[in-house]
């Protein structure tokens, strides 16, 4: 798969994880279908990286941490960045994270491939739209 940015560049996908273990191998993943990929475990460590602004084309947020960590993360994000979609990787028994642009039931990425994809083309409408 060979996906770009607005810019023409790999999109760029932060991720927000609580699994360190899963983390990688999604990052490898994500890797090979042509994402930039920066993971940070927790969301103290996501909050001090992200400090300093980045060019981010989506958040990815993980599943392994209460709702309300993972709410809490959400509007960190869309204080701060409020023009990148966030999905939130959702465990079964928690359809929706609040606040997110997109959820994902955690199911595999067959399943959050097109999310990402999706959530990339309504990025680019709403910077098209916004100049």
């Amino acid at each position: 798969m060979n996906v770009r940015s607005a810019a023409g560049r790999k999109p760029f996908v932060f991720q927000i994880t609580y699994e360190p273990q899963l983390a990688q191998s999604r990052s490898e993943f994500l890797r090979l279908q042509g994402y930039e990929v920066l993971t940070a475990c927790g969301n103290g460590a996501a909050m001090v990286v992200l400090s300093e602004p980045r060019d981010c084309d989506l958040f990815v947020v993980g599943h392994a941490a209460p709702e309300e960590t993972r709410g809490k993360m959400v509007d960190w994000l869309k204080t701060n960045y409020p023009d990148v979609r966030i999905i939130a990787l959702n465990p079964p028994a928690i359809p929706n994270l609040v606040g997110a642009d997109h959820n994902v039931k955690l199911n595999g990425p067959e399943t959050l491939l097109p999310v990402m994809a999706s959530a990339l083309a309504a990025g680019r409408s709403s910077a098209s739209a916004a100049r």
